[in-house]
């Protein structure tokens, strides 16, 4: 991801901008927030990370997209809920 390399962007960063990209470019005729969540939390599982965070949580940080939120935002609740897998 070039956001890493420019941005010197941590993996809560990266995976905000891979799930608001897919969320907010609409790829996909229907599903794309849903699979927006789906990359974000494998992209952090492949890094060494799980969310702990509930379904609810997870739906309105995809949803907060719609309403204008960056990556940047999302990705500040990320870092409080990411957890290293043991």
């Amino acid at each position: 991801m070039s956001y890493a390399h420019y941005q010197q962007a941590d993996l809560a960063l990266q995976a905000a901008v891979l799930a608001h990209g897919i969320a907010e470019t609409q790829p996909f005729v229907d599903g794309n927030k849903r699979d927006a969540l789906i990359s974000l939390i494998t992209f952090l599982e492949l890094n060494g990370y799980v969310l702990d965070a509930n379904d609810p949580e997870l739906a309105s940080w995809m949803i907060s997209f719609s309403a204008g939120a960056k990556p940047e935002d999302v990705a500040r609740s990320l870092r409080v809920r990411m957890k290293p897998t043991t």
